[in-house]
């Protein structure tokens, strides 16, 4: 922990109880909160970001939109725009915010929309369109809706159980808190973490009796230039420059290194927005290599850099898929 976020620990205990008192108030129902007839899956964290969010969000939508119509709703944090709106085929990535639009163009399929209140947002999906029901990207703390079925996630590399509230650690709310999810998943886990291991995390997450925990990791698929799909030993011996705007870049870091990849790495904050001087640096540093980002910022960066590649990534399980379907489909059946 840096000597600066130590210095800020007064400051976060001051939100830690802003935040414990926020929560009391929707326990004990002296703040309402309002449910609906339509079943709602929220997928959040206690986290800032990095938990692989919109990952799972794609995993359930390809799993299930084969049998339901299905809505997603998010804030679209950073976008330039307020209010609700419909994502369609022509919506700016700037004007809707990241991962809605990433969501839109994986699943064209499906319902799309943005706003900063989910209740706002439920009120007007429901009077325009009829779906079986909605997943909710990032509503974990959004307490003001009750949803039937919440979905926590942690990453393995930060797991929430080590973490301190912001702005000593990055948790938006007390550990605690995680007492609200019915199932907690630890993402980005190595492929080979064994039993004994995922033991040890239960133990440190010490679970109440009623909510499940699974162990997910990420799958690197093939490179994408354009429509067209590369093997990654095709980069090889290949100059890289890898450039990135996301929260957590330890996963990507570490897949490269695992296949070999030689990179330089032009790292951003997460959901940047590139400048006409960050394209230009880009350009400059790319001058004999190829660009390889990560599928959100390659829709911010594919109009002004030709030698672009990017990593498509999708989340795997690493046991009990099907008991996990098994407690999604309960709430839709």
């Amino acid at each position: 922990m840096s000597l600066l976020r130590k210095l800020l620990f007064p400051l976060s205990l001051l939100f830690k109880f802003i935040q414990e008192v926020r929560n009391l108030l929707y326990d004990l129902n002296i703040i309402a909160n309002t449910k609906f007839n339509i079943p709602t899956i929220s997928v959040g964290n206690l986290s800032m970001g990095g938990t692989g969010k919109t990952p799972m969000v794609e995993y359930l939508l390809s799993n299930l939109l084969i049998k339901y119509k299905i809505g997603i709703l998010s804030r679209g944090y950073k976008r330039k725009s307020n209010g609700f709106l419909k994502l369609n085929e022509y919506s700016d990535i700037s004007v809707v915010g990241d991962e809605p639009f990433i969501i839109q163009k994986t699943f064209p399929d499906s319902n799309v929309y943005v706003c900063e209140d989910r209740v706002t947002g439920i009120k007007n999906i429901l009077k325009n369109d009829e779906l079986d029901f909605i997943i909710l990207d990032d509503a974990f703390q959004h307490r003001k809706l009750k949803t039937t079925l919440n979905i926590m996630l942690s990453s393995f590399s930060k797991p929430f159980y080590n973490d301190y509230i912001f702005p000593v650690g990055d948790l938006r709310e007390s550990r605690l808190s995680y007492k609200r999810a019915n199932i907690i998943i630890i993402t980005k886990c190595p492929a080979n973490l064994n039993q004994n291991e995922m033991n040890d995390i239960k133990l440190k997450i010490n679970p109440l009796e009623d909510q499940k925990i699974f162990f997910t990791t990420i799958l690197y698929k093939d490179i994408l230039f354009g429509n067209k799909s590369l093997n990654i030993n095709s980069i090889i011996n290949k100059e890289i420059l890898l450039v990135t705007g996301i929260a957590e870049t330890d996963s990507i870091i570490r897949y490269l290194n695992s296949r070999s990849i030689k990179f330089k790495h032009l790292e951003y904050s997460d959901h940047h927005h590139y400048s006409n001087n960050d394209i230009n640096n880009i350009l400059k540093l790319s001058r004999n290599s190829l660009v390889l980002t990560t599928k959100k910022d390659y829709y911010k960066l594919k109009d002004n850099i030709n030698n672009l590649l990017y990593l498509d990534i999708e989340t795997r399980f690493l046991k009990n898929e099907d008991q996990f379907l098994k407690e999604v489909y309960k709430i839709l059946n």
